[in-house]
């Protein structure tokens, strides 16, 4: 495996995880989650903080999700020209039949392993899935606070929110 290799595989990874991570926030079931929230321990604090904004928790399922996208598209971009289209006329990436068999095949990987198949499990399991990955999405809910509030903030300066 090369090293653009795993970096696609992480982003895709990484993509059906914020994917899965919003559609089960917004599927959850309420109760179950306010009892939760209600229990003493390292988990209900956690799902206490990052659920107490829920527009907040979902601007940030998206920012991590289009970062995730964006580093994806790059480097599948040119994975898939080294590996379907290596020495042939449309080696240069000039020609838009290049582009376009990129986008179609880059996109029908996206959206089976990155957003159709995460978000069926994650709704399916919505708050053991929460419960589960409440470490990593609380790291990332803070990570990408910077980003989020420098995005309200910027966009809110220039319109009514």
């Amino acid at each position: 495996m090369i090293p653009e290799d795993f970096i696609i595989l992480s982003c895709l990874i990484l993509s059906a995880f914020f994917s899965g991570m919003e559609i089960a926030f917004v599927s959850a079931n309420r109760v179950e989650l306010a009892i939760e929230k209600q229990n003493s321990g390292f988990i209900s604090l956690l799902l206490r903080r990052i659920t107490q904004n829920p527009s907040r928790f979902i601007a940030t399922m998206l920012v991590g999700n289009n970062i995730a996208l964006v580093a994806y598209g790059i480097f599948m971009g040119d994975r898939i020209t080294a590996l379907f289209f290596s020495g042939s006329a449309f080696q240069n990436g000039q020609d838009f039949s290049l582009l376009l068999y990129q986008t179609l095949i880059s996109t029908l990987v996206i959206l089976i392993t990155a957003e159709f198949l995460p978000k069926v499990f994650f709704q399916l399991y919505a708050n053991r899935l929460l419960r589960f990955f409440i470490i990593p999405t609380t790291f990332c809910y803070f990570l990408f606070g910077a980003c989020r509030y420098s995005i309200g903030t910027h966009f809110c300066g220039h319109f009514s929110c």
